[in-house]
């Protein structure tokens, strides 16, 4: 009796343990993505997020018309009876995105916030962190459920913790994270599911509805969610062949398929409920994702932005528009401790145990299912979905695990394998580094700079002369652009002088009628004036309007190409 009380106090407190050294990664988490969050400025997809979260949409924005930053910045005033069924209402109409994390979204914000201000970036940011927090605990529990040990779920705990790809997807006010925390949720279901089929034991009714609701509201997050259910279903399409080719006069058992089955119906109707958004994507205005078809694009390009994005999930160091020599430093730092990686993991896999081995290639084989799926797009319809490093969060989860899977196996090889232990110390740490690096905007830098348009706009601006902002507008994506550019403004305090902005409508892609309304609003506003072409993707004759260029400034930014015109000026004198 005195061993059983000894044997479970034991237990107890290692259990006691991992639960304070789990907590520990998830604090690490949050204060990592907490720093700076309101640091960058928001860009064009986070005002996207913003403006159907609180349920305005873009459409009370007026087009070819000068309006003030306050009607520009509109879509951002938290509203005291905007009803949540008006955030789905607006998307659908307006966007190619489902509600869920809108939805969420909106009932933050307003929590958090006061009717009639605008919304808080940190408090719509935080959101994000918060279930970027949350993957922390559930990448731990997938490593214990997939691996049964607990080494290996602490270590992809840390991992996630600080990766460099997870703080940066935190740190946006965008769904991604909680697609990850669904995406692993859907992981530990099909573990469960496939373990069960081995063991020929039939799924039962609980874990059938886990997965199927699981599978719904990832898609209901998300629709790139899809791609993870096309490579579950060939996973377990493959085991289901494998049991054919048993024994093939045979039909496999039903007793034990059903389960699938019903996961596999269930799951379909989740999908096919957003039927008609899809046909609206592929049919309608594609403007919202022509960004993904480059005109240039080497057929390797694809897969080498894939093994980038891959190393970003763990090693970031300053590349990212810096100066040459940083650059270089950086890079073979950076090849060094993949090198390190390189050989830790190899000795993982030398010693791992016939089971280990097949779980790893069984996850391995996943992520190599869904960036095939990525580069077959890439290659047979022209959309590159690695253009982008946050659409690669559906296979992040899985990197994360296999790597700390290979590297809890070197943790515990007998022996000399203490400098091991030093050298994953070290690979984390670097990861860590990579992670403080982005946070301090050294590494996945925003997309659209808007800050440093702001601080070139407000250099030249002047309260006795009238300043106007224009761009041609195709979509609610370059609306997103000004109200950035204005929200900047605001912050630089220019209240006084504030200039206008113009949304130059381009009707079917004829961009003439975009300079025909850039024309007509110069020549009802007062002279003389500045003129800012911002993203201006049209022809435009400033001789004819009595405009000269302004060749002093900086022309192009991230995210921005930028032209100043000095109008009126010589009628004034």
């Amino acid at each position: 009796m005195g061993k059983r009380v000894h044997l479970w106090e034991s237990l107890v407190k290692h259990d006691r343990i991992n639960l304070v050294l789990l907590l520990v990664w998830c604090a690490i988490a949050l204060i990592l993505r907490l720093i700076n969050l309101d640091a960058k400025p928001i860009w064009s997809d986070e005002f996207a997020t913003l403006a159907f979260s609180l349920g305005h949409g873009f459409h009370r924005v007026p087009l070819d018309t000068a309006i003030a930053p306050e009607l520009l910045l509109f879509p951002l005033q938290l509203g005291d009876n905007m009803a949540i069924a008006s955030v789905p209402e607006r998307l659908f109409i307006e966007s190619n995105h489902p509600p869920i994390y809108f939805m969420l979204t909106h009932l933050w914000v307003h929590w958090w916030g006061t009717p009639g201000d605008l919304v808080s970036i940190h408090i719509a940011r935080s959101l994000s962190v918060l279930f970027g927090v949350a993957t922390v605990p559930a990448i731990f529990g997938l490593g214990w459920l997939c691996f049964r040990s607990v080494l290996v779920g602490h270590l992809a705990a840390g991992l996630m913790a600080v990766s460099p790809f997870g703080v940066y997807l935190a740190q946006e006010a965008r769904h991604y994270t909680l697609a990850m925390f669904l995406a692993i949720a859907s992981f530990a279901c099909l573990t469960v599911a496939v373990e069960r089929l081995k063991a020929q034991i039939s799924l039962p009714v609980w874990l059938i509805l886990a997965t199927v609701i699981v599978n719904s509201l990832g898609m209901a997050v998300h629709f790139f969610f899809i791609f993870l259910l096309i490579a579950q279903g060939l996973i377990v399409f493959a085991f289901w062949i494998q049991d054919i080719r048993y024994d093939p006069l045979r039909f496999p058992k039903l007793k034990l398929w059903k389960g699938f089955y019903a996961i596999a119906l269930g799951t379909a109707i989740g999908v096919l409920v957003w039927l008609p958004i899809f046909l609206k994507i592929s049919t309608g205005d594609s403007q919202l994702i022509a960004w993904t078809s480059p005109s240039r694009n080497h057929f390797i390009d694809p897969i080498f932005r894939l093994v980038a994005w891959v190393i970003t999930m763990v090693i970031m160091l300053p590349v990212e528009k810096q100066p040459l020599p940083i650059i270089i430093v950086s890079s073979a730092v950076a090849l060094l401790v993949l090198c390190l990686l390189g050989k830790v993991l190899i000795d993982g896999w030398h010693f791992a145990s016939h089971r280990e081995r097949k779980l790893i290639k069984f996850w391995l084989g996943f992520t190599l299912v869904i960036m095939a799926i990525f580069i077959a797009i890439a290659w047979a319809i022209g959309l590159d979905l690695t253009l982008a490093a946050r659409y690669q969060f559906i296979y992040f989860p899985v990197v994360l695990l296999i790597l700390a899977a290979g590297l809890a196996k070197s943790w515990e090889l007998p022996g000399k394998s203490q400098w091991r232990r030093y050298a994953i110390a070290f690979i984390g740490f670097m990861s860590l580094l990579g992670g403080l690096m982005v946070v301090y905007n050294l590494a996945y830098q925003k997309p659209d700079r808007s800050e440093l348009v702001a601080e070139e706009i407000s250099a030249y601006l002047r309260s006795d002369i009238p300043t106007l902002i224009a761009t041609v507008h195709k979509s609610h994506e370059q609306t997103g652009e000004m109200m950035s550019i204005a929200g900047e403004l605001k912050n630089l305090g220019v209240r006084e002088k504030s200039p206008f902005f113009l949304l130059a409508h381009r009707h079917n892609r004829d961009s003439s009628t975009a300079t025909n309304t850039l024309v007509t609003t110069l020549n009802q506003w007062p002279q003389p004036m500045n003129l800012w072409l911002i993203n201006f993707a049209a022809e435009f004759d400033h001789s004819g309007s009595n405009c000269e260029r302004e060749l002093g400034i900086k022309s192009r930014v991230p995210g921005y190409f930028l032209r100043m015109y000095r109008c009126g000026y010589n009628e004034s004198l």
